[in-house]
């Protein structure tokens, strides 16, 4: 089978977790496809497509096409910013562009990821016949911000855009079910088949020894520094909290609001932090934390730091918003309110008053509850996907075979 993948940007070009999952899907395929990855590149028009070939995947890298290419788009004024998202919603260029190297590589199936750089407009480019399945990473297709109620206006003007052209699409794929159903709710996809397959987290599974006798305990949190992550919360809860209870917070990260949370911790020095930190930086500090927390705000599509966090044996605590509860064990128990420091000052203290034994049990059962989120069973599920979809020669008999209604 001769997969093309799409994406907006490709290793070594990585902004987040799209980048790193669509690598892994794309590589993991390669051990039975051949994959081809569209991607759009840092050159101009004149220097036209560059191809490479890394770890078994073949990488084409189009000329950016518009006003700038998005791995450089963080200096770009609003304007210039607002003009290339308006490019985007149909960019003659580059869907021509797109039209010539698919009937050149002649694939059995597309898979688009995120499509900011393309335009969801490409997916007109496809051969009649060739199944289109569409991955949704994030809420680009509702809005070109992070949040589909960053712009109303711009994020209408999406809205209509994506609804028109995603009757194309064979299958949609959810990260997870929140993330699907943000979508279909928008009338999106409407003769698209519906899963969800959660990302790949890509790591071993080797739980650290823990002290889970001693307290007070010793609290993670891994991500972007910034309001809508919810990392104020979790400091004013930990500040609400003795030091019998919290012994420290080990803040890994980097944001615009570093400044600002650094001096609402005051003179409380129990707040440790790292800064930006490599990967295997970031797991080493997730194994010395006793519990780590996850308090965002806004609505994650996933939940890539708990799995992370779930390898090294750390167990893990989150708000319930987004695609998080999909990737928490136990959602019940280890879930609380957004944006709510009382909230998180509850759960706080729930561990910390839990036995040694009782942390130990639950550290196993987050081990095994990572297991679902290997890239054999990425493989299994996107091959069994693909082959209904070259199978089915129509979507409606996609529809029926994927959605287990035949």
């Amino acid at each position: 089978m001769k997969i093309v993948i799409v994406n907006s940007l490709y290793t070594p070009h990585i902004i987040g977790g799209a980048e790193i999952s669509t690598q892994i899907l794309a590589e993991t395929l390669a051990s039975a496809a051949e994959v081809h990855v569209l991607t759009v590149g840092p050159q101009g028009r004149s220097a036209g497509v560059e191809s490479e070939f890394i770890n078994g995947v073949t990488v084409h890298r189009l000329p950016y096409n518009n006003l700038y290419w998005i791995g450089e788009g963080n200096n770009a004024g609003t304007l210039k910013k607002t003009g290339r998202r308006l490019i985007d919603l149909y960019n003659p260029v580059q869907i021509r562009t797109v039209r010539q190297l698919l009937a050149r590589i002649d694939p059995d199936l597309i898979h688009t990821q995120n499509l900011s750089g393309f335009g969801a407009a490409i997916w007109t480019a496809a051969k009649p016949g060739v199944p289109i399945v569409h991955t949704l990473r994030d809420y680009s297709l509702l809005s070109p911000v992070s949040s589909p109620i960053g712009n109303p206006a711009l994020a209408r003007m999406y809205q209509w855009s994506s609804r028109g052209v995603s009757k194309r699409v064979s299958a949609v794929v959810g990260i997870s079910s929140h993330i699907l159903k943000r979508h279909t709710d928008d009338g999106l996809f409407p003769n698209a088949a519906k899963l969800v397959i959660s990302n790949v987290v890509d790591g071993d599974i080797a739980g650290a020894d823990k002290e889970f006798d001693r307290k007070p305990l010793r609290i993670g949190y891994f991500g972007r520094i910034e309001p809508e992550k919810g990392v104020r919360e979790l400091v004013e809860a930990v500040q609400s909290l003795p030091r019998e209870v919290v012994e420290h917070v080990i803040i890994c990260g980097d944001g615009g609001f570093r400044q600002k949370l650094t001096e609402l911790c005051g003179s409380d020095d129990r707040f440790l932090f790292t800064g930006k930190v490599t990967p295997n930086e970031a797991r080493s500090f997730m194994a010395k934390a006793d519990v780590t927390f996850v308090p965002s705000i806004w609505e994650e599509p996933f939940g890539r730091v708990i799995i992370e966090s779930y390898q090294v044996g750390t167990p893990v605590y989150a708000s319930a918003v987004g695609g998080i509860p999909d990737a928490v064990w136990n959602p019940a128990e280890f879930l609380f309110k957004p944006g709510s420091a009382d909230a998180i000052k509850e759960k706080i203290t729930a561990f910390h008053g839990l036995p040694g034994e009782e942390k130990r049990r639950i550290q196993a059962e987050c081990l095994k509850h990572c297991s679902g989120f290997t890239k054999g069973s990425l493989l299994d599920k996107h091959l069994d996907l693909y082959a209904r979809m070259t199978k089915s020669g129509s979507p409606a008999y996609a529809l029926t075979a994927v959605n287990g209604r035949s």
